[in-house]
């Protein structure tokens, strides 16, 4: 259909397409005002309270890393062929028992070889002995000349020294005997194996296995400069600071650890101090190598200014704030919060004093500053929104 419109027509038409819309914004603009400004006079009912003083223990946080107090690596102090191992890798294994047995045959004749020596040095010493005693009786009846004397003195200290020598190398060789059976050094759990049954293995063949004790346990971790010394201040030299430890499921560890290790200096680069902790680890549930949360607690107590988390708005990127009341009309207050959290309330460092009045309950009714408020008691709030419901 084919509609046919003067000039002046079009011309209507197109200035009812530019006024329309603008007449349109300007009325929703003002529709929204009103309603806004009707919004404003409605007091929003809200249940208020001060900031606490909370007293807690002195406290700081890191992240740490779970040690064995002992790590070994267990080689071979002897050449020779791997024969066997005695144990199932994983196993948890007692000091001095039997881990490997090196093939001892060439070991054994060397012990048998040198028990040889010994007896055969020991057979002309005694010899060399009884003749020194008799040319010692002789020489008193000038029946040989002294020089006699000092030559089967002289024998008998020859084939002594070689006595020594030869029971020094048949100890020798019961030490390289005992080497070719390789055993624990400590009660703790042993690793994978490195080098199988049937090679060849020397003292240069590196680590056959590891075995690590299993308790106690340390646990290592980096502490800020800061906290470091809020701590140090509180406590004997760290030696009554507790530190406890958290899982990566959130559930803490129910042993409590002691300092036993502060490093002598402050890291240049990162800033912060290198210490050590000790654990009783019974049920080895604190495995080396995990990483986990550590909080310390010194023994004094210090006041903070503390509101209820649940009052807070914001993030730790933008910012937290809350809502205070001042003159019945709400009122926003920026707020600096520290990373503690006691009784699950935020420590407030900055934006808040002991006076101020700030909102608990019903923090959802109130969309802007200057919005009116009525403060009602906690019990009357929670009777109105039970009705609500």
């Amino acid at each position: 259909m084919k509609i046919n419109l003067t000039r002046k027509q079009w011309a209507v038409v197109l200035l009812l397409v530019i006024i329309v819309p603008i007449v349109y914004n300007k009325a929703a603009g003002a529709i929204t005002g009103f309603i806004q400004k009707q919004a404003m006079k409605m007091p929003k009912e809200v249940v208020v309270d001060n900031p606490h003083i909370e007293k807690v223990n002195v406290s700081a946080e890191a992240t740490g890393r779970v040690e064995a107090q002992y790590s070994i690596d267990v080689i071979a102090r002897v050449s020779g062929f791997l024969l066997k191992k005695y144990f199932h890798e994983g196993d948890f294994v007692k000091q001095g028992q039997l881990l490997f047995q090196i093939d001892p045959k060439e070991y054994q004749l060397s012990v048998n070889n040198s028990r040889a020596a010994v007896n055969q040095y020991n057979a002309l010493y005694t010899n060399a002995q009884q003749e020194w005693n008799r040319a010692s009786a002789l020489v008193k009846e000038d029946l040989i000349s002294r020089s006699d004397v000092d030559s089967s003195l002289a024998a008998r200290n020859q084939n002594r020294a070689l006595l020594d020598s030869a029971n020094q190398q048949l100890e020798l060789a019961k030490v390289n005997l005992s080497y070719t059976s390789i055993r624990s050094p400590i009660d703790g759990r042993i690793g994978k194996v490195n080098i199988t049954e049937g090679n060849y293995v020397s003292p240069t063949s590196g680590s056959l296995v590891n075995v690590s004790s299993v308790t106690p346990v340390y646990v290592t971790f980096s502490l800020k400069s800061d906290d470091f010394v809020k701590l140090l201040k509180a406590s004997d030299r760290f030696k009554d600071v507790q530190v406890k430890v958290q899982f990566g499921d959130g559930t803490w560890y129910n042993k409590v650890g002691k300092i036993n290790f502060v490093d002598n200096k402050i890291d240049k680069d990162s800033g912060s101090v290198q210490m050590r902790a000790t654990f009783d680890n019974t049920k080895m549930w604190l495995v080396p190598g995990d990483y986990m949360k550590v909080k310390l607690v010194a023994p004094k107590k210090v006041e903070y200014l503390t509101v209820p988390q649940s009052c807070t708005k914001g993030d730790a990127m933008s910012g937290y704030y809350v809502w205070g009341v001042e003159n019945g009309k709400s009122v926003r207050k920026d707020i600096k919060v520290s990373d503690d959290v006691v009784n699950k309330n935020w420590i407030v460092k900055e934006g808040l004093t002991l006076n101020d009045e700030i909102v608990v309950a019903g923090i959802q009714n109130i969309t802007m500053e200057g919005q009116k408020v009525k403060i009602l008691s906690a019990e009357e709030y929670a009777k109105r929104e039970s009705k609500g419901k």
